[in-house]
């Protein structure tokens, strides 16, 4: 509230005031003492304007962040003092309001006296099994509260032609609850056809649960869809509403997927809920995505993850024990299971996503496979597959051949120059827009979820996504990321952007720590 009265001010000055010296000089000249009290005027409110600018300024400088992300914050107060203040009051909050982080308080400490009285032996147990692993899963622990499971099956879904069967079918085999969240739900083929199992589940008395992100889906799905579900008994809310205020919850978004079916099975990945992910329409050529479905233990870490923002929706705190105490099935299957869930500062207080993709690619010593549809990374992301690649790891970099959005596409080809020249293999992906965000680092340490790698992701939005260690899945992640290579232009080495775009890309990296 403070901030948004000190940037009405800075507007009102900006657009009222500036104008003294002007009226001045059309004053009767035989009335100096009006004109000497709006000069003083005009003094005062410059003053007022330089204090507010410099209080939003230390905030800046006092925010505990990179100076990746403060220095163009700093730069911008510096040469456009009321512009950059009303850009801060918009996207430089990182974090959640008040409200929402007491909600993830009391969230975080429902689910966390269940993990900790329930899985501690458990938990010691696996952690000393993970060998050149455990730092990777002990940051997520430490950082989530959750745990690391044995004892699940994972099936990964290379593309979308595979996965929305599996999904239906799933769905119609739902007794108790389904639970489902998406940052893009599109009217069309898929939507009626998953609509139609969820009335019908619905009306037998199944807990029908739907978070989709209004941004995300705004203009793809029927404004009024929470009221039309409401009367088949389905509890559908748009995440974070949006509404034409200033204010920086409209910048984090929910990015997440996730599907949880009783305890039996869940889905999470990149797959979003529209025809395009399932190539029923075409956009940007051939989508490529990928999924994995969880059966065991493990669900457990997506029911906290989408219970999380369910109540944040609800503004209420789901009872944990109804959903946590259940005795899974333990599947012969070797490897171990840790999906868990990323957000805006007030949730993690950590960049826990890029943490993550740092950690793997620190852990591989042969080689590091990532496909990603975005590469506008950190600094700290980018010196880390650059540094994987002159530790002597064969880096390989997938991008889009047929981008979504051009612009950012010029940003990512950039870097190129930056990677090729420690050796880091790039690809271009031919037949069209591989949406995937799948990393595999020496066949046995893997990661499947939704954080891109970009500062949206890494920063600003509800995130999620699976580390997998040593699971019969990762040979199926190698084995696609082969056929991609094999669909894909080697990017050569002495790859060069036109200086044009070279210009162009100078300006927007400046600015993309803001956003």
């Amino acid at each position: 509230m403070f901030l948004l009265l000190e940037i009405a001010l800075l507007i009102f000055i900006q657009f009222y005031l500036d104008d003294f010296l002007v009226q001045i000089g059309l004053l009767d000249e035989n009335n100096p003492i009006a004109a000497a009290i709006t000069i003083l005027s005009y003094i005062l409110f410059k003053i007022i304007s330089f204090i507010v600018g410099l209080i939003i300024f230390f905030k800046i400088v006092n925010k505990e962040e990179d100076p990746e992300f403060k220095i163009p914050w700093i730069v911008g107060m510096l040469l456009l003092p009321f512009f950059t203040s009303i850009i801060y009051l918009i996207f430089g909050n990182h974090g959640l309001r008040k409200k929402d982080k007491l909600i993830i308080s009391a969230t975080k400490n429902a689910y966390n006296a269940h993990f900790l009285i329930r899985n501690e032996e458990e938990k010691r147990v696996i952690i000393n099994e993970l060998d050149d692993a455990t730092g990777t899963f002990k940051y997520i622990h430490n950082t989530t509260l959750l745990g690391v499971h044995k004892n699940n099956h994972v099936t990964y879904y290379k593309k979308g032609e595979d996965f929305f069967p599996a999904f239906i079918e799933g769905l119609k085999k739902a007794k108790e609850f389904i639970f489902i969240e998406f940052f893009i739900i599109t009217d069309g083929k898929m939507w009626n056809e998953v609509q139609e199992v969820l009335k019908q589940k619905a009306l037998e008395g199944v807990d029908v649960r739907i978070v989709y992100d209004d941004m995300g889906s705004g203009g793809n799905i029927s404004y009024f869809t929470p009221r039309k579900l409401a009367k088949y008994g389905i509890k559908a809310y748009k995440f974070h509403p949006f509404r034409p205020l200033l204010s920086g919850v409209y910048n984090n978004r929910d990015h997440r997927k996730i599907v949880i079916i009783d305890h039996q099975m869940a889905f999470t990945g990149g797959i979003n809920l529209a025809d395009e992910y399932a190539n029923i329409i075409k956009r940007f050529g051939y989508w490529k995505d990928t999924m994995v479905k969880i059966e065991g233990q493990a669900i457990n870490n997506l029911i906290v993850t989408f219970l999380q923002n369910y109540n944040l929706c609800t503004g209420t705190v789901s009872d944990y024990n109804k959903y946590l105490l259940y005795d899974y099935e333990k599947f012969d299957e070797p490897g171990y299971v840790m999906p868990f869930g990323d957000g805006p500062g007030g949730i993690d207080d950590a960049l826990i996503g890029e943490q993550n993709y740092i950690n793997i690619l620190n852990f591989a010593k042969k080689s590091v496979y990532i496909s990603t549809p975005y590469l506008v990374p950190t600094y700290s992301l980018l010196d880390a597959l650059r540094n994987a690649s002159l530790r002597g790891v064969d880096v390989h970099l997938i991008l889009p051949g047929i981008p979504d959005k051009k612009a950012v596409y010029a940003v990512a080809k950039s870097h190129f120059h930056y990677l090729l020249a420690a050796g880091v293999k790039i690809h271009i992906y031919k037949p069209g827009f591989n949406h995937m965000k799948t990393m595999l680092a020496d066949d046995q340490l893997a990661f499947v979820g939704t954080i891109n790698f970009d500062f949206r992701s890494l920063v600003h939005h509800f995130e999620c996504g699976t580390l997998l260690y040593k699971t019969p899945c990762c040979k199926d992640i190698r084995e696609d990321f082969d056929e991609m290579i094999a669909q894909s232009e080697l990017v050569p080495t002495n790859f060069k952007l036109k200086r044009g775009t070279r210009w162009f890309c100078s300006i927007v990296k400046l600015i993309t720590p803001l956003l």
